[in-house]
């Protein structure tokens, strides 16, 4: 942006340090850091120096100020202080027409050049170094007060007494960048005091300047711009091959945007000193003068030194108002901590310290939310708040706004009492969240001016923004809308969402054991019920084989005997009467016997299916991961493929687990000595009925066991009785279902089959 042409819309991006051009009363001339070989100068070096830019630039520093003062330059703190400050260095040298000349130089080194700026020499030493009582009336008025608007007073008036300027403000800056005058000292009848400009009267180029440069002095709003030539013949501004960076120059030209501004404000002179507080920009001293105003340099350092003291005061305040809220704030969590200690749960300990904290933060409501259970403190709406905005704006565990009606949904009656928010994020997954509520605080802000940039069309016809063109008082009514959250709020919000966070998660925690506890109770229980299930099919496989067994030789027993009887009786010979008896009571016993065994066998076997409706799938889930638990197998890899579609079957939950467990660990048994271990167990649903197949790639199945597999006492594994596949029968039988194996190439494959039976079907 060239100096003829002031737009706003681009102010804030506009490259102010390479404007090319410095303020007509100083000079600049700015070398090579390594060969100190001159490469840039003002055009009035002629008038502080004694030589014009064409006799300097191309020469070499000690050629102008002499061998031993270039040697000294190098000995001087050239870099950039944060931010810089007045370091005046007053030299003597004999001109290059012969002319003693005495200057006062301020030099730094930035981005490769040593810049030097010539300011005329004070002619006499300066008074207001000799005035003892003015310093002690410094020390006395800038140190005494303890709160900021004092201090601010203060600051204002001592700074007014050594400028002389018409008009000594004290600005500061809120956190969306618009500043206030929190103090004045002034000659003239009207009164800044109290008003709010708005953030883009200080662009943020500016802004980055003043944080940058402590002192930023115009003598002369409307002086001319001394143009800053190159060696290479053209102006250094950032339309140039070769800019000169002037970030740190204190003699820098004005911006045309800022000059039009002033002019509007009817300001001819002016003086800014930065404050600065934790290393950012917290304010500015604004310093007007309403015609031309050139004070000297000691005046300029003794402002500079108020502004410093100013603003390690303002500091010293603002931490401790902070350090003072962080306390209280550190107190109440360490309460907290301490009853969490004894056992009380967390919806309890915000409740027994609700009324404490909502007004440590200044909240008139509280709102506790965890696992989905909502608690209210205070002035709460009754129509719920739906704080999803608001998470989503979490930062650090925090989320504040003084608007919330801007964030998320809110009718009239719910702005009145939640017109601010503050929200502590309480857990990993944002679930939980403690919130304080700020009821409205209608507000009337008085602007210097309407906050709003003014639309001109120019001789050209085209339009632009310009600076506000008005500084006359307007009002503006600010409705629902709470207190802000300022840094020392989210400080204390910090540290309570702090301990809050670490007792929620403990708790969390906590929970979650019990709950795996109760898990693994029930694993436990399930793992029982198997065995026990097992156990009694077992003996029910076992006694029927035994009554199988057992009822042929009671029958041959039965037989031989009514064969000898009828041998006997062959043979003509007369039985004895008592051997007649002793016979058939061996007969009457045997069978007697072998009623006993169906009966036992009966008892032990009969077992009732606990049937339901149940989800398969997680039955077969279950026997698989039962039957893992004793797996010895390290490279087994399990498929398990679910039919997610499969409608609830009617079985018994515990019996079917069985089957899959005895066919899984015959698999798993199966594999001890392969190379490839792997486990595949299918769930296919049809219309009628679900088929559940495990596949092996184990050693397979030898033919000769085929036709005995589903038999008692035929193991198909080295381990075992040989009643576990005999077992799957029964089980699989029982609820009307089939069970077969299939040879495989590769290991061996059991299937069964069940029939589906739906709920309607009853």
């Amino acid at each position: 942006m060239t100096a003829s042409r002031v737009d706003l819309e681009t102010c804030d991006q506009e490259p102010i340090h390479f404007i090319g051009a410095v303020q007509p009363h100083g000079a600049l001339i700015a070398l090579d850091s390594e060969s100190l070989v001159i490469e840039y100068a003002s055009r009035n070096t002629a008038s502080f120096v004694g030589s014009p830019p064409e006799a300097l630039l191309g020469q070499k520093l000690g050629k102008l100020i002499g061998r031993e003062n270039a040697s000294a330059l190098l000995k001087f703190p050239l870099e950039p202080s944060t931010p810089e400050l007045l370091r005046p260095w007053f030299i003597s040298f004999e001109g290059l027409d012969g002319k003693r000349i005495k200057a006062e130089c301020l030099p730094h080194r930035n981005d490769g050049h040593i810049i030097l700026e010539f300011l005329e020499p004070e002619p006499i030493p300066a008074p207001i170094w000799e005035d003892e009582l003015l310093r002690r009336g410094i020390i006395s008025e800038l140190v005494k007060p303890g709160a900021l608007a004092e201090l601010a007073d203060a600051s204002a008036r001592l700074i007014r007494d050594v400028t002389g300027f018409d008009r000594v403000m004290i600005y500061k800056f809120a956190e969306d960048k618009h500043g206030e005058v929190i103090a004045e000292s002034t000659n003239r009848p009207d009164s800044f005091l109290g008003l709010h400009y708005p953030a883009s009267d200080i662009p943020d180029p500016a802004r980055r300047h003043f944080a940058l440069n402590v002192m930023r002095s115009i003598p002369d709003i409307n002086g001319d711009h001394v143009p800053i030539v190159s060696k290479y013949g053209a102006v250094a501004n950032a339309d140039s091959a070769h800019p000169l960076d002037l970030t740190f120059s204190k003699l820098r030209a004005v911006a045309p945007v800022h000059i039009e501004y002033l002019n509007n404000m009817g300001v001819g002179a002016s003086l800014s000193i930065s404050l600065i507080t934790n290393n950012e920009l917290w304010g500015l001293v604004a310093c007007h003068h309403y015609s031309k105003r050139l004070i000297s340099s000691s005046r300029l350092r003794f402002a500079e030194l108020l502004g410093g003291t100013t603003s390690a005061l303002l500091q010293s305040i603002e931490n401790t108002n902070q350090l003072r809220k962080s306390i209280q704030a550190e107190k109440a969590a360490f309460r907290i901590e301490q009853q969490a200690r004894s056992g009380t749960s967390l919806p309890e300990l915000i409740a027994q310290q609700a009324q404490e904290l909502m007004q440590m933060i200044g909240a008139q409501g509280l709102l506790l939310v965890l696992d989905g259970e909502l608690v209210k403190f205070g002035d709460v709406p009754e129509k719920p708040l739906d704080f999803t905005n608001l998470r989503d704006a979490v930062s650090d565990g925090i989320a504040a706004t003084s608007h919330l009606s801007s964030v998320i949904e809110m009718d009239d009656v719910q702005r009145q009492s939640a017109a601010g928010a503050a929200l502590l994020d309480l857990s990993e997954d944002s679930s939980d969240y403690l919130v304080f509520l700020r009821s409205h605080f209608d507000q009337t802000i008085r602007w210097a001016g309407k906050p709003e940039k003014l639309e001109t069309t120019d001789d050209d016809g085209i339009t632009r923004l310009s600076p506000r063109g008005s500084f006359a008082l307007w009002q503006e009514e600010r409705r629902g809308m709470s207190r802000p959250f300022d840094s020392i709020d989210r400080d204390a919000l910090r540290i309570l969402r702090r301990a809050l966070f670490a007792l929620n998660s403990m708790e969390r925690e906590r929970a979650a054991l019990e709950a795996q506890k109760v898990a693994e109770a029930e694993e436990q229980h399930l793992r029982h019920a198997l065995l026990d299930a097992a156990r009694a099919s077992s003996m029910g496989e076992l006694a029927s084989a035994i009554a199988h067994e057992l009822n042929q030789p009671l029958s041959a027993v039965a037989n031989y005997v009514s064969a000898c009887r009828q041998e006997f009786k062959n043979t003509g010979t007369d039985i004895p009467e008592h051997a007649e008896q002793l016979m058939d009571e061996a007969i009457a016993e045997s069978a007697r016997a072998g009623d006993l065994v169906r009966r036992v066998r009966n008892f032990i076997s009969r077992g009732d299916l606990n049937a339901d409706y149940i989800d398969l799938n997680e039955a077969i889930k279950q026997g698989i991961d039962l039957a893992l638990v004793s797996s010895e197998l390290t490279n087994l890899q399990v498929n398990l493929i679910l039919d997610q579609s499969l409608p609830k079957v009617l079985a018994d939950p515990v019996q079917i687990g069985q089957v899959v467990l005895n066919l899984a660990r015959n698999s798993i048994a199966a594999m001890e000595s392969s190379v490839k271990q792997v486990l595949t167990v299918e769930v296919a649903g049809s219309e009628e009925t679900v088929q559940i197949s495990v596949r092996d790639t184990g050693r397979g199945i030898p033919s000769e066991q085929q036709k005995y597999l589903f038999e008692p006492f035929h193991a198909s594994t080295t381990k075992g009785m040989g009643i576990g596949l005999s077992l799957c029968r029964s089980i699989v039988e029982a609820h009307a279902g089939r069970i077969w194996s299939q040879t495989s190439p590769s290991g061996a494959i059991f299937m069964f089959q069940l029939p589906i039976r739906r709920e309607q079907d009853d």
